[in-house]
């Protein structure tokens, strides 16, 4: 939750920036659907925000926050082999199977 709020945080800096930076931006925001469609049938211009620079900042949050997972994920096997051996592993990885598959279904039956 302490990444997803920090991601949101940045997100609300940018977001705040280009309200600040990029002139006409909160005229465009403001039009009705109606009002945008005139001004593209008369050939204006309409200001758009930075969506790039959105996408990169979630974008870069999520991948930070997988490493972690990520890291335990390939790490904790190659440790419990080096430690405990070969059967120990074999024991992880099938509690890891039959734990995650039930987990798997509950999550898709409660949504």
């Amino acid at each position: 939750m302490k990444s997803v709020g920090e991601a949101a945080n940045e997100m609300v800096k940018e977001v705040a920036r280009q309200w600040a930076e990029i002139p006409g931006l909160t005229e465009t925001a403001s039009m009705t659907f109606e009002e945008r469609a005139e001004m593209r049938a008369k050939g204006q211009e309409l200001v758009k925000p930075d969506y790039d620079k959105c996408i990169a900042i979630a974008t870069n949050a999520s991948l930070k926050e997988m490493i972690p997972p990520a890291m335990l994920v390939i790490i904790t096997p190659i440790l419990v082999g080096s430690l405990f051996g070969v059967e120990a592993t074999v024991g992880f990885l099938a509690g890891a199977l039959a734990s995650s598959v039930q987990l798997a279904i509950s999550m898709s039956n409660t949504g």
